[in-house]
């Protein structure tokens, strides 16, 4: 049996030694960490993440023959790519040119400098988030929301939970757990990320009590549904919808009588968070929550960062009684809000309570931003961007208005929609804009007016003309 080994093919051995080679000159990981391009790589990221990044790289250009990095500061290069992508922030700014000004999925309402400013000083120091300074012993974090809540909404007692949602939950559990909620079928709605009403009253240990019909409900309706059984009548605001035509809706006053002769609380969720009213602006008016509590409501649940333009949050506000059984319930322990969410939120009550709010939080800016305004905006962008200027229509979002929407001026060019939004978005500070009518468009009214600039360098030289 012949066992010689049968020889190379030609040239094997030449490729081995110029692979020898190549790994040879490819430097040890010390080397590379002691070199002086790493040092401020390792005082942006620290030592052990850079040392992860570049053993990855050293790795990868050791079994890749072609194209792979040997210098260190090739190396040093490659690694600070891979730590960027890794370690930036995922949560990053970008200029909203939707026209939708508070968009849901770019953060709902942005918050001011001037309120983030003056919450600062709280946020970044102890403070007396829980405890009574002139009694100089424990206290409660509620206490700084309902002096504020009772001075602008007219409320008895306030709490604040970390969302709208949650503070429905709450509400259910503690005015209604194991008892009947009576709610109309033209309010049983869905919003956004599968958020369903009877869902969440079922979660708060309520049994739903469908009335009436999907466009049409009376207060006789929840009159006669009435039982000892029952705990609350509950209004929804519909939110992302209307239904219009063949229907009927009894008003607040009818149901506070119902409510009131059953012996039952009335509760709305009104979810919007509407402060002032909106028809100055161009929207149809609606009951602001004061008027609402006024108007004889006993507990209105709404959100914080919707037209209340502050962080998130949701608020409990209404009769002592009722309040105080949602503070005491066991629940609010895990839906209670920290300390960050007290203050930027009780910042923009203020502004609200002072009449500084078209100045100090930016939806209201916005809203109050005139067309003219926004057309000389437009032009000085469209002169040195080559894009034109239009006409087109901002929607408030978030629920808050649905099928409403105000004069707005744009900027808009030809081109390839989906490609373009693309390269908008890949800019250094990202921007989202909307296609309509095969066109791309940038509305203004949401676009901050320090962002001008971003959207000229953005815009400019043709480099985004397809």
């Amino acid at each position: 049996m012949d066992i010689t080994k049968k020889p190379d093919p030609p040239g094997d051995e030449t490729a081995t030694s110029a692979d020898m080679n190549r790994l040879r000159r490819i430097p040890a990981v010390e080397r590379v960490l002691s070199s002086g391009p790493s040092v401020a790589l390792i005082e942006q990221y620290g030592r052990e993440p850079v040392k992860r990044a570049v053993v990855e790289t050293l790795a990868r250009a050791r079994g890749n023959s072609q194209g792979s990095p040997e210098s260190v500061e090739e190396i040093v290069r490659e690694a600070a790519t891979t730590l960027n992508k890794r370690l930036r922030p995922s949560i990053r700014p970008v200029i909203n040119a939707t026209g939708v000004i508070v968009h849901t999925n770019l953060g709902r309402s942005p918050v001011d400098e001037s309120l983030l400013l003056r919450s600062a000083t709280t946020i970044s120091h102890y403070s007396n988030l829980e405890y009574d300074l002139g009694e100089g012993a424990r206290g409660s974090r509620d206490e700084h929301l309902s002096l504020l809540a009772t001075e602008l909404f007219g409320s008895e007692e306030a709490i604040l939970t970390n969302n709208n949602a949650a503070a429905t939950l709450l509400v259910m559990a503690a005015i209604a757990g194991g008892r009947d909620v009576i709610v109309s079928r033209g309010e049983l709605v869905e919003i956004g990320g599968s958020f369903r009403v009877p869902e969440v009253i079922e979660q708060g240990g309520a049994r739903l009590r469908e009335v009436g019909t999907t466009n049409r409900t009376r207060a006789s309706d929840y009159s006669s549904a009435v039982q000892e059984s029952t705990a609350a009548l509950l209004r929804v605001n519909r939110s992302n919808f209307e239904i219009i035509g063949f229907t009927e809706s009894p008003s607040v006053e009818d149901l506070v009588a119902v409510a009131r002769g059953a012996g039952v609380p009335f509760i709305f969720d009104e979810g919007s968070g509407r402060v002032v009213d909106l028809s100055r602006y161009g929207f149809a008016s609606k009951p602001t929550v004061r008027e609402l509590l006024a108007a004889g409501v006993d507990l209105v649940t709404c959100s914080t960062d919707k037209l209340i333009g502050a962080t998130q949050g949701g608020m409990i506000l209404g009769k002592r009684e009722l309040v105080d059984r949602c503070r005491r319930h066991p629940l609010m322990r895990a839906l209670r809000a920290g300390k960050e969410t007290y203050a930027v939120i009780g910042e923009t009550l203020r502004s609200f309570l002072t009449g500084r709010q078209e100045l100090e939080i930016p939806i209201y800016r916005m809203l109050a931003t005139t067309i003219e305004e926004l057309r000389e905006r437009a032009r000085r962008i469209a002169d040195e961007s080559g894009w034109q200027v239009c006409e087109t229509a901002s929607a408030l979002g978030g629920g808050t208005t649905p099928g409403e929407a105000i004069s707005s001026i744009g900027l808009t060019v030809s081109g390839s929609p989906d490609r373009l939004v693309r390269r908008l978005r890949e800019f250094r500070v990202p921007i989202i804009g909307r296609v309509h009518n095969a066109q791309v468009t940038l509305d203004l009214r949401t676009v901050l007016p320090d962002e001008d600039d971003l959207l000229v360098e953005a815009l400019g030289a043709g480099r985004l003309h397809l």
